[in-house]
């Protein structure tokens, strides 16, 4: 984890991102003994959606040299939702402690509520993101 003195940044509790996935065939819940849910979208689509509502919210706020990455979420996906249909996310900014940004996250589709959820990322140096990377494996070379 990097250790990080005060980062300037323009993100503040009660920040929204509201936004609209169509689902689509990429969405559909697949792997072995899943054939009868592939109309179904996925617990892991659903993530894909609240990593990019996210993302969309906060990078944009920050210095360029920095960015968010995700550290813990906790979701209950409580309905299923056809692949097609649309589903608005709605990511909200709770609380910021240093780099850290707390997020309560959740998605509707036309019926109702489909997941909600928690949701942390940190504010990272993108740079020393990275070489902490390769440090962690040596003798692999960085691009």
């Amino acid at each position: 984890k990097e250790v990080s003195a005060m980062i300037e940044h323009r993100i503040e509790v009660g920040l929204v991102n509201d936004f609209m996935k169509v689902t689509g065939p990429n969405d559909a819940a697949k792997g072995p003994g899943t054939e009868e849910l592939y109309y179904l979208v996925s617990t892991g689509a659903v993530l894909d959606m609240v990593i990019e509502g996210s993302g969309q919210m906060l990078d944009k706020l920050l210095p360029k040299e920095y960015t968010t990455v995700g550290t813990y979420i906790e979701i209950f996906h409580e309905q299923p939702t056809l692949v097609g249909e649309p589903i608005n996310v709605r990511v909200r900014v709770d609380r910021v402690e240093n780099s850290r940004i707390f997020l309560s996250i959740e998605g509707f589709d036309t019926s109702g509520r489909v997941f909600m959820g928690k949701y942390e990322r940190h504010i990272v140096n993108k740079k020393r993101l990275m070489q902490h990377a390769y440090d962690r494996f040596p003798g692999t070379s960085q691009p």
